[in-house]
């Protein structure tokens, strides 16, 4: 249970720093893996039982290969790092099991919880871009191709220097457009102030999984028992 608790602290302070800087320090990550390593390794000393520590070593180790994968496609460099964290922190931790999949990830030495918490987070993202879509068209926006109607799930369009002021992140334009737009490459000074481009409202992908790192210990993998069609 302690190293379920830290690795909750280390999330609801990653989301923090995530959402006013869109940038996650690296000692979050780095003393959930410390700490994840030191508890397992205590736990493999005191009960002669060394499954703790292979387990966290092996959590540690899948969760840095789907980490940079997950960097490779786009995604922030920091949601990666806070998986190999919770990767060593907590590698198994008692969830339900409803499905195939849930089964496959179930075996020794392969981290579930961690997995099935950024599986259960991907689907909490999912009910993003319906309130951005909405919002989109209570504000007037009028879709004309299909093209425009997914861009109007993702971003909301305002001039650069309203951007600005409400600190969003730069998407694009219409012909170039990122889905996952990145902090480091966020420059303002490439458009005129009275420009119209697309930016994105600033929640960031640590907060569903935060959200999901609370939920999952209940619901395990029902979410992909109920909406993927093998069981």
């Amino acid at each position: 249970m302690i190293n379920y608790i830290f690795g909750l602290m280390g999330l609801l302070l990653a989301s923090i720093q995530d959402f006013r800087s869109r940038e996650i320090e690296d000692y979050i990550w780095v003393s959930m893996v410390v700490f994840g390593l030191g508890y397992h390794t205590y736990l493999s000393i005191t009960t002669g039982n060394y499954y703790y520590l292979i387990s966290s070593v092996s959590g540690l180790v899948v969760c840095f290969i789907l980490g940079y994968l997950m960097f490779l496609c786009g995604v922030g460099g920091g949601d990666g790092k806070v998986l190999m964290g919770m990767g060593a922190l907590t590698p198994k931790y008692n969830m339900p099991i409803y499905s195939t999949f849930g089964s496959i990830l179930n075996i020794n030495y392969v981290p579930t919880f961690p997995i099935m918490v950024f599986v259960n987070g991907m689907f909490f993202m999912i009910f993003l871009p319906i309130i951005i879509l909405l919002k989109n068209l209570i504000n007037g926006a009028k879709p004309k191709s299909i093209k425009q109607f997914i861009i109007l799930c993702f971003g909301e369009k305002m001039k650069v220097k309203d951007a600005k002021n409400k600190n969003r992140l730069i998407m694009g334009h219409e012909n170039n457009f990122k889905f996952f737009p990145s902090s480091e490459e966020d420059d303002f000074s490439k458009y005129d102030d009275n420009e119209y481009i697309y930016v994105t409202p600033m929640i960031p992908l640590i907060i569903p999984i935060t959200l999901s790192y609370l939920i999952t210990p209940f619901i395990g993998d029902y979410l992909i028992y109920m909406l993927i069609p093998f069981k």
